[in-house]
């Protein structure tokens, strides 16, 4: 079988959900193909489309916001110009397509799933689209593939009032990388890496170090729960810098990129973040409660609707602090064991063999037209 992977560069979770997917399949027999759909054809379109959405998410979030929401209620039409784009483009990918005999396309964005729509009917592959978020993102309904696999089961709702099918949803969950399914005793992961305290906090502003990382590092100081704090900046080198050159009485641990999350996952108590779709999957799978901050407007708030009122979440603002929240999980059992319940059953870790299963059976015998 072979299965091709279209993503686009905006964000983390578009490429890593689907190299977890790749991965499984490569282990039980498949050929993959993996392309970012801009990329592909020019890369200067795919750092484009790139820093368009990091300018817009990072540098200036409200305004993001208030433009995801137009484009949900259908009045702007940056998605449907990105459909025109892909009109001219989409017949280089038909070549690839029938050169390497795809049989399942994987789409992790409204981008590549508009591709497949345009190749629908000129091609014969099984089109599977994935949404990396606890939403379905503006304009998914505007698509005509095969299937949309969704996060959860409540989503369903969702998507049908949106006017997709409710036998082409899949609510097999967000594909996370394996090592996120394997837990680690807690008293051993701290010791591998280091910790010394019972009690220790995971601070991960996402993969661009986003958020007000100074405010949060001194609410966290300001606590008087005796634990010790890893705090992930990403690329933001200013903000590890700032984190190890101030005068705190807690013991911080500051970090670029790292390529154990799960590890410190595994150490730790609770996960301060960013409520991105593939972090707060990452949190779940490893039965991690969560506490919210910085959400980027638009997707990101969803994300926090979901988590929150399916309990596997605190959620800080500006009348409910950070320390607030550190002192609930710490101190209210009754609370804290909530979290942990409700993880347990939201949290899909099977996410990856339960659509790598259904892509083997459902691309056998798909032939080019």
């Amino acid at each position: 079988m072979n299965v091709l992977f279209l993503t686009v560069s905006t964000g983390r979770g578009h490429t890593s959900c689907a190299r977890a997917l790749e991965e499984y399949l490569k282990e039980n027999g498949a050929n993959t193909y993996f392309l970012d759909i801009y990329g592909y054809i020019k890369p200067f379109l795919s750092k484009a489309v790139s820093d368009i959405y990091l300018f817009a998410s990072g540098k200036t979030p409200k305004l993001y916001g208030k433009y995801y929401d137009k484009e949900d209620m259908g009045k702007t039409k940056f998605v449907d110009t990105m459909s025109k784009v892909n009109k001219v483009i989409k017949n280089k990918f038909k070549k690839f397509i029938i050169k390497y005999d795809i049989d399942v396309v994987v789409c992790t964005h409204i981008f590549s799933a508009q591709i497949m729509t345009l190749l629908k009917d000129s091609v014969d592959t099984v089109n599977i689209g994935i949404v990396t978020d606890y939403t379905l993102h503006p304009k998914w309904e505007t698509t005509d593939i095969d299937y949309y696999v969704t996060a959860d089961e409540s989503l369903s709702y969702i998507a049908q009032k949106k006017g997709i099918a409710k036998e082409k949803l899949l609510p097999f969950g967000i594909p996370t990388d394996k090592k996120f399914t394997v837990k680690c005793d807690k008293s051993t992961a701290r010791k591998k890496l280091g910790f010394t305290k019972e009690k220790v906090i995971f601070v991960m502003m996402g993969s661009m170090g986003y958020g007000n990382i100074d405010t949060i590092i001194d609410e966290i100081d300001g606590c008087d729960i005796d634990f010790e704090v890893a705090v992930v900046c990403g690329n933001n080198s200013k903000a590890k810098e700032m984190i190890l050159a101030k005068n705190l009485k807690h013991k911080f641990h500051a970090y670029g990129f790292i390529n154990n999350v799960d590890e410190f996952m595994d150490a730790a108590d609770c996960i301060i973040t960013k409520p991105g779709g593939l972090s707060v999957t990452e949190s779940m799978v490893k039965n991690l409660p969560m506490i919210l901050v910085d959400p980027i407007p638009g997707h990101e708030d969803r994300n926090v609707e979901f988590l929150v009122n399916n309990g596997v979440a605190l959620y800080v603002w500006n009348l409910y602090g950070l320390g607030s929240a550190i002192n609930i999980f710490y101190n209210n059992d009754i609370r804290r064991q909530e979290l942990l319940t409700a993880l347990s059953r939201v949290a899909k870790p099977g996410a990856v063999s339960d659509l790598g299963n259904f892509i083997l059976s459902s691309g056998k015998g798909k032939k080019q037209k």
